[in-house]
């Protein structure tokens, strides 16, 4: 059996040294990929390089044109004002009441009771002009009469210049006047009721009149009072629907510029998703990879060189035997 590093030396010296050299590795280590792997890997690698290529502003889409539309008639909102001025005019207008000043400030109508003396010589006139006239020419004809016979009966009886004759001619005559008096005071007080009963008429229609005129004339302020009511009151109403209708249009415009908004979102969305496409694709792809369990199939191959420390000792005994070993 050979042992390297032994020999013999005749010295008859014993002595022992030591010498120790250390060395250095150069290994390299080969990973071996299957193909499916490598072309696999390398496939996704270009893919992601590509992408490195790009403008990243690319990915962003633009503004979309129902986006654009709704910005320009949000910045044009401004709302039916004619309508909000006309509302708050009618409103004002509503609100004046100096129209009432002239109804307030007019006296309460007063109905004074009619007067029948205003109204009997209406009535009395005619009475006495031929009633009563009339009948005192009657009076006054049958009173001659009575006279010429009283004259004859008194002549026939031979006592026409006697006292008697005077006496009966004075209660005669006394007679005639009371009966004379009696008519036409009974003609002219029938006369003067009769008048007064029309006067009394016509006193009490003018009454009635009156108090119909004092009650139409509060009727009618009462009623121009609510007719101006029930103006103010349209008034209002037209204030009121002309405000809804402002804000039904404001509301309206408002929920269209909403409407083209959130479909520009929307689209604009799309679109980048549609940019980031891509994108987003190669990052599921690169993440499916990295789930891959790829390196169970991967093995490795060493190649290189090595050295490694070499402890040498000598031995020299007597004639000079030396030992080498190792």
């Amino acid at each position: 059996m050979a042992f390297p590093g032994f020999t013999f030396s005749a010295d008859a010296q014993k002595t022992k040294s030591t010498t120790n050299s250390s060395g250095t590795f150069n290994n390299t280590t080969t990973p071996i990929v299957p193909e499916w792997a490598s072309s696999l890997t390398q496939g996704v690698a270009g893919r992601v390089g590509g992408l490195l290529s790009g403008d990243p502003q690319s990915l962003i889409a633009p503004v979309q044109g129902l986006q654009s539309q709704a910005a320009a008639g949000a910045a044009n909102l401004t709302g039916m004002d004619f309508n909000y001025d006309g509302a708050a005019d009618l409103t004002r207008g509503a609100a004046r009441t100096s129209w009432l000043d002239p109804h307030m400030s007019a006296d309460t109508p007063f109905a004074s009771g009619g007067k029948a003396y205003d109204y009997v010589d209406r009535y009395l006139n005619p009475y006495l002009n031929q009633v009563v006239d009339s009948s005192s020419a009657d009076l006054d004809a049958h009173a001659g009469q009575v006279r010429a016979q009283q004259s004859l009966d008194l002549a026939g009886a031979g006592a026409f210049g006697g006292s008697g004759a005077a006496l009966t001619q004075s209660l005669t005559e006394g007679e005639l006047a009371r009966a004379r008096a009696s008519t036409l005071s009974g003609l002219r007080s029938q006369a003067y009721n009769t008048a007064l009963g029309a006067a009394g008429g016509d006193a009490d229609r003018a009454t009635q009149a009156r108090i119909a005129n004092a009650q139409t004339a509060l009727q009618d302020r009462a009623q121009k009072v609510g007719f101006g009511f029930q103006g103010q009151q349209q008034q209002l109403q037209a204030a009121n629907q002309l405000y809804q209708l402002s804000n039904a249009h404001d509301e309206n415009l408002r929920g269209n510029i909403a409407t083209q908004a959130g479909i520009g979102a929307a689209l604009r969305g799309v679109d980048t998703e549609t940019r980031q496409a891509p994108v987003t694709s190669t990052q599921q792809i690169v993440a499916m990879l990295s789930g891959l369990p790829i390196n169970l199939f991967v093995g490795q191959n060493e190649q290189g060189t090595s050295s490694q420390t070499v402890k040498t000792s000598a031995t020299k005994v007597g004639g000079g035997v030396e030992f080498k070993g190792s």
